[in-house]
């Protein structure tokens, strides 16, 4: 009878099993494939250069492991670092964070998320399976998971990179039974740990502020916000161009070839799929961190142009590097005498070929399907070209490499417009006219007559899902309304950016470059507007000193909103729009805005604000003016 119950109340939570399976499936599971498939699709074509072209089978690089801790240090590196990103998707999702507070069994999740790492390590399982029979396979797979787990639940500091080399050492020398045996009790915990430690910590960083062209500013920002929080994805791309070196070193030698136009052929030939791989790999992350900080880049007046320019600096910059890093290691491994040329066409090659790559990435982003496949057809034929030049004439064909790139410098790709300024002192520093805005089937706006002169603070009244937020940022120049004019200071925002660079614009929340620190975001937007810094007193005012160099994922709310502000100021802006400024503030925060705006006001400045906190309206009078029903309705004055 007992156990008649125990299968009843089993089958009955089978529904509600399936059902969390199948949401963890298209949360957790459906970003791990995004992460994971471009790494199995990179790694199986360069794989099948390695052996295809080089007479190796699974059998004989899985004995050669057995027997070479170097090159078995290279395979677990290369798949440790390969499907950290695919891993860390599945355990520290923050879909799992939702799910975890449903009333469902913790072991529920655990086995789920646990059977979706099986199966992301499924190709590592099958190659060493093929290769040295089921007892290697387990110990593969448990190796992976565990080592995976010991990466992702490491504690912070020194103490976390000891576990983690710990770690690395024990793959490396176990044999093979021990691998099968003792990693299984290792992942479980492990991996237990890393599920319940999402989502994933951030340390601080020492920020510096640097004085550099917009382009180039926002280009290290760029390349500074993947270091810190995509340092897999750099380090995937890495390790595929480190095999196509070690692909075109062994058919050099299989084919007894040392003369450097040889070499350079041989290089030049294996990095064009690494390449694009790698600049596929990487060229993802730069376009969701330059979305995420849209809104911020595009109020700071930054042109479309200026933002390609950086892309393009920051992925030429990583191409050279790993290409100069691709020749010099295969002039090491073969003649000292080729490193100078083998050095250059790496270098070339390699901003070439992940230049292209974000740049196709850059068009499916804008144009969706149809436009890339053309894009990545004339990436191929492009390749083509420049392998059968290397072979024809292997002198010049770097010159012809070095003229296409410099081609996209002059086209305009990496050069920031010239400087226009607005007319700062304009009467009417806002306004707007018969603007109208519809959301679906909704008219959020339906004819919004808008003005805010010199010296004025407008409050901008409404209930939640009034249309409050898109007013502003049609005020700022980041959504198009659908009919009606904008003006910010005599200058249209759809012209240009000299609208774009007399207004100063904090939204109520946003994410941009979390991986900044205070001080370098700061820096970036005074680069892109050529401004000075905020004063060393406004940021003690807003409480910023101390938390200068902290990076912005580490701040609290407030924190995030304060910095924000502080940007908003860069350039002495003479419109502000605020978007809730005193929503995540403590009463004295709030305050302090409201203080702010009036000095902003008493200097000549206008101010957008947008808010439901009374108290705040009480704090800063101003005319007030409420959003109802998609139309504005004068409130009066508000007062102290």
């Amino acid at each position: 009878m007992a156990r008649r119950v125990a299968a009843t109340r089993v089958l009955a939570e089978v529904p509600a099993a399936w059902a969390l399976a199948r949401a963890l499936t298209l949360t957790a599971g459906a970003e791990a494939l995004r992460r994971g498939l471009p790494v199995y699709v990179g790694l199986l074509a360069v794989g099948g250069l390695l052996f295809g072209g080089n007479g190796l089978s699974t059998a004989t690089l899985v004995e050669g492991a057995e027997t070479s801790p170097l090159a078995r240090a290279l395979l677990w590196s290369a798949w440790l670092i390969a499907l950290t990103p695919t891993m860390a998707a599945l355990w520290q999702t923050k879909s799992s964070l939702w799910l975890r507070s449903l009333p469902a069994p913790r072991a529920w999740h655990l086995a789920i998320l646990f059977g979706l790492s099986i199966a992301a390590e499924s190709l590592w399982t099958i190659v060493w399976g093929l290769g040295g029979g089921p007892l290697a396979a387990a110990g593969a797979l448990g190796g992976a998971l565990a080592g995976h787990g010991v990466l992702l639940a490491r504690p912070a500091g020194m103490r976390g990179w000891w576990i983690g080399a710990a770690a690395m050492t024990g793959l490396l020398f176990a044999p093979t039974p021990v691998l099968a045996v003792a990693t299984w009790p290792i992942a479980v915990p492990t991996l237990r740990a890393a599920w319940l430690a999402a989502p994933t910590r951030s340390a601080g960083s020492r920020g510096r502020s640097r004085r550099l062209p917009g382009p180039w500013a926002l280009a290290l920002a760029l390349a500074t916000s993947v270091a810190r929080g995509q340092a897999t994805v750099l380090a995937r791309g890495a390790l595929v161009m480190a095999i196509a070196t070690a692909a075109a070193w062994l058919a050099a030698r299989t084919n007894q070839v040392r003369d450097p136009a040889g070499l350079q052929i041989y290089l030049c030939g294996f990095m064009v799929p690494a390449g694009l791989v790698a600049g596929s790999a990487v060229s993802g992350p730069l376009l969701r961190i330059e979305q995420a900080a849209s809104w911020l880049l595009r109020t700071a007046g930054a042109s479309a142009r200026l933002r390609r320019g950086a892309a393009v600096l920051t992925l030429a910059g990583l191409g050279s590097g790993l290409g100069a890093a691709c020749g010099a290691a295969l002039a090491l491994a073969t003649t000292l005498s080729a490193a100078p040329r083998l050095v250059l066409a790496g270098g070339l090659a390699g901003a070439s070929l992940l230049v292209s790559a974000g740049l196709a990435a850059r068009w499916a982003e804008r144009f969706g399907s149809r436009g890339p496949g053309r894009l990545v057809l004339g990436l191929l034929l492009a390749a083509t070209l420049a392998l059968s030049a290397l072979a024809w004439m292997p002198a010049t064909a770097v010159l012809g490499w070095a003229l296409a790139v410099s081609m996209v410098w002059l086209i305009g790709h990496a050069r920031a417009g010239s400087p226009v300024t607005a007319n700062g002192g304009a009467a009417v520093v806002l306004e707007m006219l018969g603007v109208r805005k519809r959301l679906g089937t909704r008219i959020v706006l339906g004819h919004i007559d808008l003005r805010c002169a010199a010296g004025e603070v407008v409050l901008l009244l409404g209930e939640n899902g009034a249309g409050k937020s898109t007013l502003l940022r049609i005020a700022a120049g980041l959504v198009e309304p659908d009919r009606g004019s904008v003006t910010v200071a005599g200058a249209a925002l759809d012209g240009g950016t000299a609208g774009r660079r007399a207004l100063g614009y904090a939204p109520d929340t946003a994410d941009a470059f979390p991986d900044l620190g205070v001080r370098e975001l700061l820096a970036l937007v005074a680069a892109i507007k050529r401004a000075p810094l905020p004063s060393p007193q406004l940021c003690a005012r807003l409480g910023l000193t101390a938390v200068m160099d902290q990076r912005m994922r580490t701040l609290s709310f407030g924190q995030v909103k304060r910095t924000y502000l502080a940007a908003a100021t860069i350039g002495a802006p003479p419109l502000w729009i605020l978007d809730e400024p005193s929503n995540g503030l403590d009463p004295e925060g709030g305050a302090l805005v409201a203080t702010l705006l009036h000095e902003h006001a008493a200097a000549g400045g206008a101010a957008l604000v947008a808010t439901n906190d009374a108290r705040f309206v009480g704090l800063c009078p101003g005319r007030t003016v409420r959003l109802m029903d998609g139309a504005l309705r004068e409130e009066g004055q508000a007062g102290a």
